[in-house]
């Protein structure tokens, strides 16, 4: 009985997201000014959800690293650090009028957060090096091609070799990342949001 029941409100729910979705699609056509007050209220209701389940996702994952430390887990130092740094983010927020827009929230993400994204995103340069030695060996089926494209479109790409290189070839690049790699690209996308739309449709409803 319970499981009838948990399949009846998902299926309500599913309804609902379904009519909201499609709402928001109508919203991009010439009826977008009709539409216009109940698409405010769903973006609304998005960014309410949004927000609770952030504070839910930083709930959980604060309670985890707060059992790792307490039961002395391997690396239970870096929990440490975390729980340290996210008491001292969330306590400089609450103690300034201004919030995030605080000086010392601005210093922590300024001096703090940036420099380790930054270094972050360097040491991926030795991840794709890797990889690309790995994938993009010319033996391998479609790896020339792959390597030439790679090599041509770093080339183009570089500031110190766009100079030197050929106007046409430059412009030949940029069509080709704007129109064809864009367009695979987002159709990717597309057919990615679909998918995660129809997986959560189906586990609410309980057809997963």
């Amino acid at each position: 009985m319970p499981s009838t029941r948990l399949s009846v409100t998902g299926f309500f729910i599913s309804l609902l997201a379904i009519a909201c979705f499609a709402l928001l699609l109508l919203a991009q056509t010439n009826a977008g000014a009709k539409l216009q007050p109940a698409t405010g209220v769903i973006y609304q209701w998005l960014m309410w959800l949004g927000g609770i389940a952030l504070l839910l996702g930083i709930a959980n994952v604060a309670w985890l690293h707060l059992r790792r430390i307490q039961s002395g887990r391997r690396d239970w130092e870096l929990s440490l650090v975390l729980i340290a740094v996210l008491a001292a983010v969330v306590v400089a927020g609450l103690i300034n009028p201004l919030g995030a827009q605080g000086p010392l929230v601005e210093w922590i993400f300024d001096y703090v957060l940036a420099p380790g994204q930054s270094a972050l995103f360097a040491l991926l340069v030795f991840f794709m090096a890797a990889a690309a030695y790995r994938y993009l060996r010319i033996g391998r089926q479609g790896g020339a091609w792959m390597l030439l494209g790679a090599l041509i479109i770093i080339l183009t790409q570089a500031p110190m070799l766009v100079p030197v290189l050929p106007a046409s070839m430059v412009a030949a690049t940029d069509w080709f990342i704007d129109a064809p790699v864009m367009a695979a690209l987002r159709g990717v996308l597309l057919g990615s949001g679909i998918a995660l739309l129809v997986v959560a449709i189906r586990m609410l409803i309980g057809k997963a």
